[in-house]
């Protein structure tokens, strides 16, 4: 495959669908949609702990993404810029809900699933994950999210959060200290 046939990186592609979408290319806001929706779901998830308000803040971003088209500059990753739109609705939620972060939703598998020892166990660790994520203090819980599920560098997860990269590593270290201490009991390294 020759240079010229490899496809464009994800960053100048998307920079590519939103100069398309701030021109009133519907097709390109779908596409950047199908290309972001898993991963901002998967945040938002992990941050406010129910699937259907994950999906609701989703498509509350990607509105707030088409509005903004025209006003939007490329300095920043895309991803960036959505996951900022993301965690600022999430504040709001938060506000919302009178500053009380719910925890996620039992996760408990299938009834099939139970004779499945494994997949219990998987279960059990993912609900632990969670629970102990969400007793974490929104700065550290944000931080680290941004980190592992959306494997943000520390530079763009200062950006989305309007914070030095100092403190954000401050926050990081902190709430994996912290994880830890809330996961000892729940882990088997044998």
């Amino acid at each position: 495959m020759s240079p010229e046939e490899l496809p464009p990186p994800e960053d100048e592609e998307d920079k590519r669908l939103m100069a398309l979408v701030a021109s009133g290319d519907d097709d390109a806001l779908r596409l950047l949609v199908h290309r972001h929706h898993v991963r901002l779901v998967g945040y938002l998830r992990s941050e406010v702990g129910s699937q259907t308000t994950a999906e609701e803040l989703a498509m509350e971003v990607f509105i707030r993404l088409h509005r903004a088209a025209g006003r939007w500059r490329p300095e920043a990753k895309l991803t960036t810029y959505l996951i900022h739109i993301a965690h600022n609705l999430v504040l709001n939620e938060w506000r919302r809900r009178g500053r009380k972060p719910t925890t996620a939703l039992d996760s408990a598998p299938e009834p099939g699933d139970l004779s499945h020892d494994s997949a219990r166990r998987v279960n059990e660790l993912d609900e632990a994950f969670r629970q102990a994520v969400a007793l974490l203090p929104p700065e550290q819980r944000t931080a680290i999210l941004l980190l592992v599920q959306q494997e943000m560098p520390y530079e763009e997860i200062a950006a989305v959060m309007e914070a030095p990269v100092s403190s954000v590593k401050t926050w990081i270290h902190r709430a994996r200290t912290r994880l830890r201490e809330l996961l000892k009991d729940h882990y088997d390294p044998a």
